[in-house]
């Protein structure tokens, strides 16, 4: 059966873009003001096309246009400001900061990490533009929440973390290569939200997860101690299943 999502709910209230046109001429125009020629080369839609949706009433929640000297559009982002922040539970400062990060970073930050060949793309069969947006933010609110929870100055404490997976009580710290430069997007957020917002998404919970699996995984091939106890702790099952 085909996952096609529609781009309003019952009752004809706008919900997203959807994974349909709508949806592809949205997600390939994400951070860019263009003619209407110009958005069919970049969407790979036909003119009659894109001028079809833009002409829809539906379609103004996601697509502002200007008439000056030649008529151009580009894409508007409150539609998923809104929706996102109906899903979570936020004080007002804490919801003004993750708007401001929606209209005035969001999309720059996609233009560049979902960047193939020049252009914005997602595999829109799998996903809809909203699913992918929120598990952008989901994936990388868990990575700065684990940071975050485990950083002090530049060391990462990691006490807990092999305590926990050799069933002994150890204290470690130590450094960590991380291109961080993803992160920024989230980077001020207070904790809460960036909880919020792992938790919206399995992609969150993933990431925040995943670095725990990264660095006991590199610390039992980099230490037959830890890789010992770890073993005999979990006896026939891998530790990495256990963990």
């Amino acid at each position: 059966m085909s996952r096609r999502k529609t781009a309003w709910k019952s009752g004809g209230n706008l919900k997203e873009p959807g994974n349909g046109d709508l949806g592809k001429l949205f997600l390939s125009l994400i951070n860019i003001t263009v003619t209407i020629e110009k958005a069919s080369g970049i969407s790979g839609l036909k003119i009659e096309k894109v001028a079809e949706i833009i002409s829809s009433p539906f379609s103004e929640q996601f697509f502002s246009k200007d008439n000056n000297n030649e008529l151009t559009i580009k894409c508007r982002y409150d539609w998923f400001s809104e929706n996102l922040i109906q899903q979570l539970n936020l004080k007002k400062d804490e919801k003004k900061m993750l708007e401001d990060i929606i209209f005035t970073k969001l999309p720059s930050h996609l233009k560049k990490y979902w960047n193939e060949d020049g252009h914005v793309k997602r595999d829109l069969n799998s996903r809809t533009v909203q699913e992918w947006i929120t598990s952008e933010l989901a994936f990388l609110a868990g990575f700065c929440l684990w940071f975050r929870e485990k950083e002090t100055k530049g060391k990462i404490d990691l006490s807990m973390l092999i305590s926990s997976a050799t069933g002994d009580k150890v204290k470690a710290s130590g450094e960590i290569e991380f291109d961080r430069e993803r992160l920024e997007l989230l980077r001020k957020l207070p904790s809460k939200t960036l909880t919020l917002l792992r938790d919206i998404s399995p992609a969150g919970k993933i990431a925040y997860r995943s670095m725990d699996m990264a660095i006991i995984k590199g610390i039992s091939e980099g230490n037959e101690d830890y890789a010992n106890s770890m073993k005999e702790r979990t006896q026939t099952k891998p530790w990495w299943k256990f963990w």
